[in-house]
């Protein structure tokens, strides 16, 4: 009776990690399609902006935000926060090529980087995760730092005073 319950046993462990595996190759299939769907977003809407349907770099940003979205969300994508942090670099990114203050090239130069680390901050998550860790989320700021693209820079120097020492506060106070 004890040698049918240990075979009983080894037969459920042995279906349970069956089940996660499959479970984990159809979760991973899921995220390989979602990040063909987003690839294929951006790719589709910077075409549009290099023919001149979309103004600017940030708008084809834009464009194909909510897709990459709605790719990650329905494949059950368990770290949405390292997609909007793609999303909102990319945009920070994509206003600075358009005002000038660096280059097409340095931009996908930047996002490559981003894209490396963001994928090996999922790595570490879920390495994390299955040894019954939790995904302690690294700080956005490491993501994207010392990647020009996606500094964001003041955009307005602070007010100077007037003549008579007034400060000038953005609707608040003006110095007539």
């Amino acid at each position: 009776m004890i040698a049918g319950k240990r075979g009983l046993m080894r037969s459920a462990v042995v279906a349970f990690v069956v089940m996660a595996a499959v479970a984990g190759c159809a979760s991973a299939s899921r995220q390989e399609e979602a990040d063909a769907k987003a690839q294929a977003a951006y790719a589709n809407c910077e075409q549009l902006r290099s023919i001149g349907r979309l103004k600017n770099h940030r708008a084809a940003v834009q464009c194909a935000a909510r897709t990459v979205l709605d790719a990650y969300d329905g494949a059950g994508y368990p770290f949405m926060d390292l997609v909007y942090v793609s999303i909102q670099a990319r945009e920070l990114g994509a206003e600075r090529v358009d005002a000038g203050d660096v280059s097409d090239d340095q931009y996908r130069r930047d996002v490559t980087e981003l894209d490396a680390r963001i994928a090996a901050e999922d790595a570490r998550r879920r390495k994390s995760m299955s040894f019954g860790g939790s995904a302690n989320p690294a700080p956005q700021q490491l993501l994207v730092q010392g990647l020009p693209s996606f500094q964001a820079e003041a955009r307005a120097a602070a007010p100077q005073p007037t003549s008579s020492g007034c400060v000038p506060l953005a609707g608040l106070r003006s110095c007539n």
